[in-house]
């Protein structure tokens, strides 16, 4: 009873920051929020969305939150629906919680499992990948859905629509099931009989993915395309990355060592309950653990088409960690000190919240004082926060502009992710030319075919420029507005 009273308490925890700011620390939320307001309100005559825009809507991977967000949003703005979707995210970790809880009822309550939610808030959480960080806790409910899988009764149906939803949420997610399936089934010989038969959701999964991948791969109508190429970040870097949960979300220019010291605190206590234990971790969850955080540590950053190829698997990593920490006995005052650290871990992920969230307040006056329906440049010098990693989260507030189409309606920017799954693309023939890096800017080139031009810390030579062909609208913190002369009244 107390386990399940833990849980309920730090889902409410984990909930509070998504409730109680506006905007969320999400790098590229805006960008799905104001994709998902596209959508719902594409036939509205008072914007101009098909003027600049396709939507397409399909029963294809990636498209399962679009989806969602557009039947969210027949009863609530794009805004809540996004929240509503990211709770689910936190709701489904607790229900991993649970899960665990059921599946250890002869060696006592998994008080391990109350750090998954704190590494809830992981790397992918403030990059701003709701799509993909849905599929984390799905993904660790169907590998332990397969120990019950069962090709004679409800189980198949059970599993069959687990796999569904990951494979729609996001196709990475997908292989990285196929992989994790193959590695919890049969790490070590023999492979039993049983065991053959809980692979062919992987292998089922594997053909659906191959018909996909081989008859959609197409290029994105978006003007930024990114080159195809395969190249690694250096081990350092990557290594760096992977600490950060641990520091705080901080780590190039100094570290959040209150962080630090409750992780130095847990890794210590509970390897010090492991030694006395004597408990043997799984060996099927010491082998996800490894092959989740090998193919972090090996695979490229860039694959294709596709960033943070490798860095996405560090959430897997952490999740595979705290599942082979739940069969470590907790005594009673040990079960006080981790609760105290988790709602202090928990702490300091609202307190990121609360920051960069009035971080990205500082738009909205710029944003008053904008018209709806106009084309905009985003310039963006410096997008780093304050509270992030300026390394890692460079980008952290490039995306804030696009509230600009949420709150204010209509309108383009040339900013659309270049990738050829989402629904949303840019009409065929758009011409808007995007400086990259803002350095590159001219008026000849990029200025002349917008009506505003939104900058962030622009430099010197550049706030030159603009004084030059634009009008001063508005500034605000960071954020400087100018009006191109001559294009809207």
């Amino acid at each position: 009873m107390a386990f399940l009273a833990a849980v309920i308490f730090f889902t409410a925890f984990s909930l509070w920051p998504i409730w109680t700011i506006r905007f969320l620390p999400m790098q590229d939320y805006p960008q799905h929020l104001f994709l998902s307001h596209l959508a719902a309100t594409y036939h509205d005559p008072a914007f101009n969305w098909p003027a600049n825009y396709t939507v397409d809507f399909g029963f294809r991977p990636y498209h399962l939150w679009y989806l969602a967000m557009a039947v969210l949003t027949l009863a609530v703005k794009a805004e809540v629906a996004g929240k509503i979707l990211v709770s689910l995210y936190i709701l489904l970790v607790s229900r991993l919680a649970l899960k665990l809880r059921q599946l250890s009822p002869g060696t006592g309550e998994p008080w391990g499992a109350l750090l998954l939610f704190p590494f809830a808030f992981n790397q992918m959480y403030y990059l701003g990948f709701p799509n993909f960080i849905l599929t984390l806790p799905l993904v660790f409910l169907a590998l332990l859905d397969l120990d019950s899988f069962s090709l004679s009764d409800g189980r198949l149906i059970r599993h069959g629509a687990l796999c569904l939803v990951i494979f729609l949420a996001h196709p990475y997610a997908a292989l990285v099931y196929m992989v994790l399936a193959t590695v919890w089934v049969c790490p070590f010989p023999p492979l039993r009989r049983d065991n053959v038969a809980r692979l062919l959701p992987a292998l089922v999964m594997a053909i659906v993915f191959a018909a996909w991948y081989l008859t959609s791969n197409e290029a994105s109508s978006a003007p930024t395309k990114v080159p195809w190429g395969i190249s690694w970040w250096p081990l350092r870097r990557t290594v760096a990355f992977y600490l950060l949960p641990f520091t705080g979300m901080r780590i190039s220019h100094g570290c959040d060592w209150m962080t630090i010291a409750v992780w130095s605190v847990l890794a210590v206590t509970l390897g010090r309950l492991l030694w006395l234990s004597r408990v043997g971790t799984p060996r099927r969850l010491l082998a996800v653990y490894i092959a989740t955080t090998a193919g972090f540590l090996v695979l490229p950053f860039y694959a294709g088409f596709y960033t943070y190829f490798n860095l996405r698997l560090a959430p897997f990593s952490y999740f595979a960690m705290v599942l082979a920490m739940t069969s470590v006995p907790v005594p009673p005052r040990s079960r006080v000190g981790l609760i105290g650290a988790v709602a202090l871990l928990l702490f300091s992920s609202s307190e990121i919240h609360r920051a960069v969230a009035a971080e990205t307040e500082s738009i909205l006056p710029v944003l008053s004082a904008m018209k709806k329906n106009a084309a905009v440049l985003p310039l963006i010098a410096d997008g780093s926060s304050r509270r992030l990693d300026a390394t890692f989260f460079s980008q952290a507030h490039d995306h804030d502009t696009d509230y600009y189409h949420l709150l204010v309606g209509g309108g383009v920017s040339p900013t659309l992710f270049p990738n050829a799954m989402m629904p949303v693309q840019l009409r065929d023939g758009s011409s808007l030319p995007l400086p990259d890096p803002v350095a590159t800017f001219s008026w000849e080139r990029h200025g002349a075919c917008y009506d505003y031009l939104l900058a962030r810390n622009p430099m010197p030579g550049l706030r030159a420029i603009l004084a030059e062909h634009c009008t001063l609208k508005a500034v605000s913190g960071p954020w400087e507005l100018y009006k191109t002369k001559g294009r809207i009244p």
